[in-house]
């Protein structure tokens, strides 16, 4: 009796494509690499993913939704937690994912951010970076701004700023994973900078 055949499940494979980006760059990850660790041949891949620029987007994306997105729900879902509260979860969270030994360390959007000045990075993979990090921007600027307005508090820092802090920190933070740094040391330097926002009563 002939062996049933293995069936190809697409979403594992691009699961197992974003980790090898996730751990060696766009760059440092081969075609041969992707095939070996996919268990299909070139044409196949080149089928179900096209070019490995195309497969590298389809990557940053899954990543994007099934990684990221999860923590920002903490901010964007109804909650009794104030502000600095969902903040906190969604950072923390962030920095469970970057610390994660079950997946390579740091943070794919950041690395790939590191390494988007070369010049055979895609292009739309460096589009899609920034539309996602304005996104994200945008999405928190809403959320202080509407804190104000609900509170009344007037601010000597303009919310753009303060954004642009905790993103900053938070990007350092994942550099910082990747290098080895502890999951409950990178907590305390976020908390931290959460602990220096205002105070909205």
């Amino acid at each position: 009796m002939a062996g049933r055949k293995r069936t190809f499940n697409k979403e594992d494979a691009l699961d197992k494509a974003m980790r090898l980006f996730w751990n060696n760059g766009y760059a440092g990850t081969s075609i041969a690499n992707l095939t070996s660790e996919l268990g299909i041949n070139t044409p196949s891949l080149y089928a179900a993913f096209g070019n490995k620029e195309q497969l590298f987007k389809e990557a940053l994306f899954h990543y994007s939704k099934q990684y990221v997105e999860p923590h920002y729900q903490h901010l964007t879902h109804s909650s009794d937690a104030n502000l600095k509260e969902r903040l906190q979860a969604c950072f923390y969270g962030l920095i469970e994912l970057f610390t994660d030994s079950d997946t390579p360390l740091g943070c794919l959007i950041v690395k790939s951010v590191n390494e988007s000045n070369g010049i055979t990075f895609p292009v739309e993979a460096t589009l899609y970076i920034g539309e996602s990090g304005a996104e994200t921007k945008r999405l928190l600027i809403s959320l202080f701004e509407s804190q104000l307005k609900k509170k009344g508090t007037p601010l000597s820092t303009s919310t753009e700023m303060l954004v642009d802090y905790l993103l900053s920190v938070s990007y350092g933070l994942a550099v910082q994973a990747r290098a080895g740094q502890s999951e409950d040391a990178l907590k305390l330097v976020m908390g931290h900078a959460l602990s220096t926002l205002p105070r909205w009563k």
